[in-house]
């Protein structure tokens, strides 16, 4: 059994310094490590306990590596340690799978900082990469675009302990169902700002905008559930909504009128969650 991680270099890597890192990050001899163009069958270490295929690209990427570590070999890196050690080792800016968004990519430095690409994948005879933007600016991709992305701050897992033993068992198209999800996300931005809206420490005002309908609707629907049920949603409601109470400040509105561009007129007639802001306005966080 292999374990496989798939990486992207900014720069066209030499094989024999591939294999090097690849002994250090595994602990194993340079001896076991096999380090060869893709498709090539004739030369290969095949006793090698770690191998990795490496292809030539087009665009922004210069190559891709295929690494896989035999199932014996223990303990094996993290992808995102394998990820560290080949930026450092090879001296190049290296991009790693990020959570199931294939066209999401986390980027590791040589020097060891971090953020997220988007990627585009050319097909045909050009197959190859090109990096559309960054969320941070890097001299490696001149051309890309730096902006914040929403599917990370989205994808990125969050505690969520009330939402998850709320209503067990329910019908995920039920009433019981909808409030459940209501909840969920209804903890899931509290999470976020207890954790300083990692990973990309940001939130945007219009995704803030969004959890607060949700908790509009997350009222309406706690109301139609049968009362054994909506006491129990409501304590779980009743929890979160102090937590949330205790990670912002009331503002009356003006900070995300600001940043959607609106007026705060509708605030005042407004739920009280809608006059409250985070202590630190993640939307204005870009570092």
């Amino acid at each position: 059994m292999l374990v496989m991680y798939g990486c992207f270099t900014v720069g066209k890597p030499d094989p024999e310094a591939v294999a090097r890192v690849l002994a250090a990050a595994f602990g194993v001899s340079l001896r076991s490590v096999d380090v060869s163009l893709e498709n090539e069958m004739g030369n290969r270490n095949w006793g090698a306990t770690v191998s990795c295929d490496y292809a030539y690209l087009t665009g922004d990427l210069a190559c891709n590596l295929s690494v896989y570590g035999a199932d014996e070999v223990r303990p094996q890196p993290s992808e995102e340690e394998l990820a560290r050690a080949l930026a450092r080792g090879l001296g190049t800016v290296v991009l790693t799978s990020w959570g199931n968004m294939p066209w999401i990519r986390k980027v590791v430095t040589p020097q060891g900082g971090t953020t997220f690409a988007r990627v585009e994948f050319l097909e045909g005879e050009g197959e190859g990469c090109l990096v559309t933007a960054t969320e941070t600016a890097l001299a490696a991709f001149p051309q890309a675009v730096v902006e914040k992305f929403p599917e990370v701050v989205r994808g990125f897992p969050v505690a969520t302990p009330l939402a998850d033993g709320l209503l067990a068992g329910a019908d995920r198209n039920s009433p019981a169902g909808d409030v459940r999800d209501l909840v969920w996300a209804w903890e899931a931005l509290i999470s976020r700002m207890a954790a300083h809206w990692s990973p990309s420490n940001w939130y945007g005002a219009a995704m803030y905008r969004e959890d607060l309908e949700n908790r509009d609707r997350l009222a309406a629907a706690v109301e139609a559930l049968p009362a054994d049920e909506r006491a129990q949603a409501e304590a779980v409601v009743e929890s979160l909504d102090g937590a949330f109470r205790e990670g912002t400040a009331d503002d009356g509105g003006r900070a995300l009128a600001a940043a959607l561009d609106s007026g705060t007129e509708g605030f005042a007639s407004a739920p009280w969650y809608w006059r409250r802001r985070p202590v630190a306005l993640p939307w204005e966080t870009q570092e």
